[in-house]
């Protein structure tokens, strides 16, 4: 079976909520558990939201990979054009961004506390960010189990 694949332009909110949306029902298709494929969705909700937030422009890639042991993955990738991420590791710490934790004065006109990427970490099976020339890319998998 070859592997099937969708892409989500992200250039606002409402981009988000139906990227999400749209990321669920292609997880069920491919038989992933309801909770699971509601996770799947919170991943891509946050990815794209974090375009949204902090990239110029980007877009969400689903694929599914029946491949890969034991029953396939489906493959979250985000694609943004804006800065790179300065310190991954820094970011996934709840409460902070790239840089250190945030100023809670900061949070509102920043729109968020800091959480998606330590939550996107925790509810993937793997998560894996590259720099590319012109922007970055963050992949979430999800193990088909």
């Amino acid at each position: 079976m070859p592997v099937e694949t969708r892409a989500f332009a992200i250039q606002g909110r409402s981009d988000a909520i139906v990227a999400a949306s749209q990321a669920r029902r292609f997880a069920l298709r491919f038989g992933m558990a309801t909770r699971r494929a509601t996770e799947l969705a919170i991943v891509v909700s946050e990815l794209a939201s974090n375009i949204v937030k902090h990239g110029i422009r980007g877009e969400i890639r689903l694929a599914h990979d029946p491949e890969v042991p034991p029953r396939g993955e489906i493959l979250i990738e985000a694609h943004d054009v804006g800065p790179p991420i300065r310190d991954l590791q820094m970011a996934m710490i709840d409460g902070n961004d790239d840089q250190g934790p945030i100023d809670p004065a900061l949070i509102l006109r920043r729109g968020g506390i800091g959480t998606g990427l330590g939550a996107i970490a925790r509810l993937a099976d793997r998560l894996e960010y590259r720099k590319e020339e012109e922007g970055k890319v963050l992949t979430a998998r999800f193990l088909l189990r």
